[in-house]
């Protein structure tokens, strides 16, 4: 009796042993762990960029609105090309006299985009290659007359809310055609058009003091960035406004009064405002 309790007892320790061992084969044969999938960044939405020429060429802001599907992007027909930030350089703007639409690839983190425009000396196509922190891009750039350097980009500073709310600016203007001693005040209101599903779009309405030939304009145009481009049609009149880099918070601007407007006809001019609230004040 005693000596069939061992056999039991025998058989049951090989049987765990030999389990034991079956186990421990089978573990050292799992798959893999899986290579975790790396997430392309996403690039919509209105962006400032600035290239910056290590060639002494100065450098030139871009302002646009990209849209993304999948690993490629497009900016807005209207994207604006402004060397050295300056009003009476920039290129773009106006769909119906030029367009300009960059567009770009990503690859996780990585970004490439191209863009080309004309300038002073020809057509001028760009390529950026960077990659993307958060909210902003960098890289360098090279182009096709012989630059190169560096860019950045970076989200808008003061996006466009949506209805109801506005960014109230003021400031003031003058005539460059016809000088005031007084110059004019401006105060506009600006904000995402509530009939449109671009949310780039924007409607407002200008209020202005002093001027001999036009009190009040109904606006209607694009946030290019934090840029923006707009015109009164029944005034025949157009505004494109630029910030003031790195704090947006002020803006230079430029009109034109088409030579069969009915008032101020032919005039032209520059101004500067301020904003004065956000669209999230209301």
């Amino acid at each position: 009796m005693q000596r069939m309790k061992q056999n039991t007892t025998f058989a049951v320790v090989a049987f765990m042993s030999l389990t034991i061992a079956f186990v421990g084969c089978g573990a050292g044969s799992q798959a893999p762990p899986m290579t975790p999938v790396t997430q392309n960044v996403s690039i919509a939405g209105q962006y400032n960029l600035v290239l910056t020429s290590t060639n002494a060429r100065g450098t030139t802001n871009i302002y646009t609105d990209f849209t993304q599907t999948g690993t490629t992007f497009t900016g807005a027909a209207n994207t604006l090309v402004c060397p050295s930030n300056d009003l009476s350089q920039c290129k773009g703007g106006d769909t119906s006299v030029i367009a300009i639409t960059p567009n770009g690839t990503v690859s996780g983190a990585n970004v490439t985009i191209l863009i080309s425009f004309p300038s002073t000396v020809g057509a001028d196509t760009v390529t950026m290659v960077g990659s993307a922190t958060e909210t902003s891009l960098a890289g360098t750039y090279t182009d096709s007359l012989g630059d190169s350097g560096t860019w950045t980009a970076s989200t808008a500073i003061h996006p466009l809310g949506p209805p109801p709310g506005v960014y109230d600016y003021s400031g003031t203007f003058n005539s460059t055609s016809n000088p005031l001693l007084i110059a004019p005040t401006i105060l506009i209101e600006l904000g995402q058009d509530a009939s449109s599903p671009v949310r780039s779009n924007v409607t407002g309405k200008a209020t202005i003091m002093h001027s001999p030939c036009i009190s009040s304009l109904t606006l209607s145009g694009q946030a290019i960035g934090d840029a923006f481009s707009l015109t009164d049609a029944a005034s025949r009149a157009s505004i494109i406004a630029l910030p003031t880099l790195p704090t947006g918070n002020s803006f230079t601007f430029s009109y034109n009064f088409e030579p069969t407007a009915p008032s101020c006809a032919g005039d032209f001019g520059r101004g500067v405002v301020t904003i004065n609230s956000s669209p999230f004040d209301y």
